[in-house]
């Protein structure tokens, strides 16, 4: 770490005044020449501009930059607080990319922030630009994010004369993805990094396609959005208690064990029971299926489907299919997005250029398995090899809402399980790497009933810097602006219990203990000391 006179006394007015230090003399200049003089090989500086405080942003100096990869170009951008934490930190970007997320929740904080588009330009579920563009595709899956990183590291330095003390990775979603890949084939990036809601690439969309096959298979197994509600009200009805307490919150999804026959109509389709295809189709998405390479392709949990951000966005949809002059029904205009993801992984993304376009109801694993591109495992970080972040002292924390219509929350919790089967058992993994199940939250702290409001970096930033791993975060949820509940997340295998008094949406009043299934309930050691505040 290279240290003058002026970055010696900046890292001493640190560690007397606090985090936040007014670095307005800075090594660099917030000009392109300053820091181009100063960029790593392949980077090029397109723009650098001082941006004074508005509208509650910090002020700070705003870089834009691309780095050269084989056969394309990675755009970043960079945001250099005038007071500066002394830490780096990189923003994951959501589905397919093609724009970089925003900086202000880094900077607000005091962060150098930056981001990346992946490598290419486009919409969220915009996938067209990977037609006939293998360098793109390495770029999106895992390549771009990574050079992205080293530039924007490098600038930072440059600018404020020394080297970040620690830097973070935070992402959701594909953000959550591309944490994965940063663990597990660049693990020197970082010494801590947030996954949260992770996408593993083909393997989501895969099993997406299989249920679309059932669910726009005919006009009886489509669910509109009052039987996604019917559904949902009868989980909630038979398993809310499952966990001791009966509050509106399925703590725990792998304890409850609903069928969705007992809805079957007993004679012709009514608002109130399902029909025998709608019942397959529910089926299709709860079921687990064999996928590519003998990997299992979970389903989604029980519980929570119903509302604006449940199944009606993700799934099924919250207008209904139209049928297409052919007689097959499909999505037209609002389509769930989930059905867009799927459509356009399969049509831009999975297969190799050479091969003709098809139809995603003709895919199989058996019929198509082997022509699946070697992208498949280029995109989908399934690696549970995490040692080399575990020496280096690196820290991974995972969280996911067990009510996520978007991406299913078992898949986590296998991943995880996993990891630490490769670790060698919970106290070695204990050391670098936790996760966090969230009840009752949909997609990326999506508003479900659930507690959906926490501080997943604050939690990691202490983790890193005291070497005490976290064992309870404390969540809210908000309704019209208001907290009305809090409740503690625990680090998994442990979960939530209500201690028998006090008022059930007070985190307080809960405590930390290993489920039932994993043996004698206790509560968890230390959960009384490390608590992460809310947000």
């Amino acid at each position: 770490m290279r240290r003058d006179n002026l970055a010696s006394l900046g890292f001493a007015l640190l560690l007397v005044v606090g985090p936040d230090v007014d670095v307005s003399a800075t090594a660099a200049e917030c000009t392109v020449t300053s820091l181009q003089t100063r960029a790593p090989k392949g980077t090029t500086v397109t723009a650098a501009v001082p941006v004074q405080p508005n509208d509650g942003a910090p002020a700070h100096c705003e870089v834009d930059g691309t780095v050269a990869t084989a056969g394309n170009n990675v755009t970043f951008r960079l945001g250099l607080p005038s007071l500066w934490n002394d830490k780096f930190l990189f923003e994951g970007v959501g589905g397919f990319g093609g724009t970089a997320a925003s900086l202000r929740p880094g900077m607000d904080r005091g962060y150098a922030a930056a981001s990346t588009d992946t490598g290419h330009r486009g919409g969220a579920t915009d996938a067209a630009w990977a037609a006939n563009s293998p360098a793109k595709k390495v770029d999106y899956a895992h390549r771009g994010t990574h050079v992205a990183v080293v530039a924007a590291k490098a600038l930072t330095e440059a600018y404020y004369g020394r080297a970040s003390r620690h830097a973070y990775f935070d992402g959701c979603s594909n953000g959550g993805r591309q944490a994965l890949m940063e663990a597990q084939r660049y693990p020197e990036d970082f010494d801590g990094i947030v996954a949260g809601d992770p996408s593993f690439g083909a393997l989501g969309n895969l099993r997406r396609t299989l249920i679309y096959q059932t669910l726009l298979s005919s006009g009886e197994h489509v669910l509109p959005a009052g039987k996604v509600t019917l559904l949902s009200r009868a989980v909630l009805e038979s398993c809310d208690a499952a966990d001791g307490l009966k509050d509106g919150l399925i703590t725990d999804p792998r304890a409850c064990a609903f069928r969705p026959e007992t809805l079957l109509c007993t004679g012709e389709d009514r608002p109130d029971c399902l029909t025998a295809g709608q019942v397959e189709s529910v089926h299709a998405i709860y079921g687990s299926v064999p996928g590519p390479a003998g990997r299992m392709l979970p389903g989604f949990p029980q519980g929570h489907e119903e509302g604006r951000t449940g199944w009606p966005q993700w799934i099924t949809g919250s207008t209904e299919p139209v049928r297409r002059a052919d007689g097959q029904l499909t999505f037209e205009g609002n389509a769930p997005l989930g059905f867009r993801f799927m459509d356009g992984y399969l049509r831009h993304l999975a297969f190799p250029d050479d091969n003709p376009e098809f139809d995603w109801r003709t895919f199989s694993f058996e019929r198509h398995g082997t022509r699946l591109s070697p992208f498949l495992e280029d995109v989908s970080p399934t690696g549970t090899d995490l040692s080399a972040l575990r020496h280096r002292g690196g820290k991974l924390l995972l969280y996911h809402g067990w009510a996520d219509p978007a991406l299913s929350a078992f898949s986590t919790v296998s991943y995880y399980e996993e990891v630490v089967e490769h670790a060698g058992g919970q106290k070695n993994s204990d050391q670098f790497v936790a996760l966090f199940m969230v009840p009752g939250m949909h997609h990326c702290q999506g508003n479900g009933p659930g507690p959906n409001t926490f501080d997943a970096l604050g939690t990691l930033d202490g983790w890193v810097e005291r070497g005490v791993a976290p064992v309870r975060i404390v969540a809210s949820h908000i309704a019209s602006g208001v907290i009305d509940r809090t409740r503690p997340l625990c680090r998994y295998p442990y979960v939530a219990r209500y201690v028998g008094s006090g008022s059930i949406d007070a985190a307080d009043n809960f405590q930390c203990e290993a489920p039932a299934s994993r043996g004698a309930t206790r509560p968890l050691a230390g959960a009384s000391q490390e608590r992460a505040p809310g947000r």
